[in-house]
């Protein structure tokens, strides 16, 4: 019992590591990517860029795919496996729907979007409807990519997934790159962008059919197996509709008042803190399959949430401190002083709000993998009120910082949805687990961050004193933390042996 126990915990280690390679990637890509194409398209045009990228990330992409995953996970789980074909094909057939409304609803208002609600300048307005035909295209073909990917995870094969998203990744930005430094525009790229995604797809697909024995697509699916793709994506699609609503809004409200030049310096420093959800979303990718396969298993359920939490917050607390400090310095060397004057303090409250958003994810994930998104939705609707009001309120006096504040105050009261889910899985919050974590990590990053400040104001601005700063602080951090016991013994033994493997 105890050596299966010990494979599965390697298994789910294995996986977690996999999710982590895909967020690293484009990390480490989009790092080196960034500068240069906002040099080569320069800030008006990489304002447009950005506006499209995220029309076509939190526009009609809904996660319906999900329902994938979480149904083959139960199904194999509970020995239920010839239900897995008809899931696949209501999913399939039904992103195919959502995929073709949302290309039509694109051709028919992308000139109203741009003229009208974004307001573009005159010289750029051709182009820019060009580019949203083309994030028709994108879109369509990236919910299917949802589809045949959530069935990856659903068997687990984060391995299989982690290298077609990482192929996907990597032909994305160095394609882009290359583009940019000949010369080529902003439509140039994007239909880059459209080539990639159709591939991707592709792949997916072939590579799904291979490792899924019960793989299939017919239009013989039974009515309860659409009922139930619909009853549970109706939560998902409801609050990634709200999100899209929120970054849609967002990003057109700061091009309109402010213009798109003023979206780059909000945008930019709003992506590297967003890496740090993304980051925690891709060490989280096993937990969606894991609570559907635990539904039933409480105890198991609240051991699996704690790990997770413990990993999330100790490795959220460091990286947002670090990007707070170092905020100014790390700007002015990733993009230069004028870059780093104008958005050093977004960054500083982009990094708080996705990093409440990152802790928040163990138990948003969870609540969808025992099959309650409608939750999800709720909260999120909260969020969008909150925060679309106070970006209403707050542009006129504070610009791009009352925007940023706005959000963050969205987020915010959201992020106290944890103890509400607590209660509701398993009976009671846990206060005495929270205390010990707020406790312990208050006191390490408090320390780490003195000694983050202590060098980059002693030493010369560079990447050695960035990264010379960055080191001492986690070596302090992670020396507190495990010298007030943050970790467990048992916690330490599968570190080790994880390490000697």
């Amino acid at each position: 019992m105890e050596k299966k126990s010990a494979e599965s915990s390697k298994s789910i280690f294995r996986n977690v590591l996999y999710g982590f390679s895909t967020w690293v990637l484009p990390l480490g890509l989009s790092f080196f990517a960034t500068p240069i194409l906002v040099k080569a398209l320069g800030n008006d045009d990489y304002g447009i860029y950005a506006l499209v990228l995220g029309f076509i990330a939190y526009s009609f992409n809904f996660g319906i795919g999900r329902a994938i995953t979480k149904y083959i996970a139960e199904y194999r789980s509970s020995g239920e496996s010839e239900k897995i074909k008809d899931v696949i094909s209501a999913t399939f057939f039904l992103n195919i729907a959502v995929g073709l409304i949302g290309v039509s609803i694109i051709f028919l208002l992308a000139n109203w979007l741009v003229l009208d609600v974004f307001k573009i300048e005159t010289a750029s307005q051709s182009k820019t409807i060009y580019s949203f035909y083309i994030a028709a295209g994108i879109i369509f073909f990236s919910m299917l990519i949802q589809v045949f990917s959530a069935i990856l995870q659903g068997i687990h094969r984060f391995d299989v997934f982690s290298k077609i998203f990482n192929f996907n990744i990597f032909s994305l930005i160095i394609g882009n790159i290359l583009l940019a430094l000949y010369g080529y525009g902003l439509v140039t790229l994007l239909s880059w962008n459209l080539i990639i995604s159709v591939i991707t797809c592709a792949i997916y697909f072939l590579t799904a059919r291979k490792l899924l024995p019960e793989f299939g697509i017919s239009f013989r699916f039974s009515r309860e197996t659409l009922k139930l793709v619909l009853k549970f994506s109706s939560g998902v699609i409801g609050y990634q509709i709200l999100a899209n609503v929120l970054l849609l809004f967002e990003r057109g409200w700061v091009t309109r008042n402010l213009g798109s030049e003023v979206l780059t310096y909000y945008v930019v420093p709003m992506m590297l803190s967003l890496y740090i959800h993304s980051f925690i979303s891709s060490l989280l990718l096993v937990l969606f399959p894991l609570a559907s396969e635990l539904k039933d298993e409480k105890e198991k359920l609240l051991r699996l949430y704690k790990k997770a939490t413990k990993i999330v917050c100790l490795l959220v607390v460091f990286m947002a401190m670090t990007l707070i400090v170092q905020s100014t310095e790390f700007l002015t060397l990733w993009m230069g002083n004028t870059f780093a004057e104008k958005s050093s303090t977004l960054l500083v409250i982009h990094t708080i709000t996705f990093g409440l958003l990152a802790i928040l994810t163990v138990s948003w994930q969870m609540t969808e993998g025992l099959g309650f998104p409608n939750y999800n939705f709720k909260m999120f609707a909260i969020c969008l009120i909150i925060a679309i009001s106070g970006m209403l309120t707050l542009t006129n006096n504070y610009g791009s910082y009352g925007v940023a504040i706005a959000r963050l105050a969205g987020f915010s009261t959201i992020f106290f949805s944890i103890f509400y889910v607590e209660k509701w899985f398993f009976e009671k919050v846990q206060i005495e687990f929270w205390l010990k974590i707020v406790g312990i990590l208050t006191v390490s990053v408090l320390i780490a961050a003195f000694v983050e400040e202590l060098i980059i104001r002693n030493l010369s601005v560079s990447w050695l004193t960035f990264l010379l700063s960055t080191f001492c602080g986690g070596i302090v951090y992670c020396l507190f933390v495990w010298i007030m016991g943050f970790i467990t013994d048992d916690e330490k033994l599968f570190v080790k042996n994880i390490l000697r493997r």
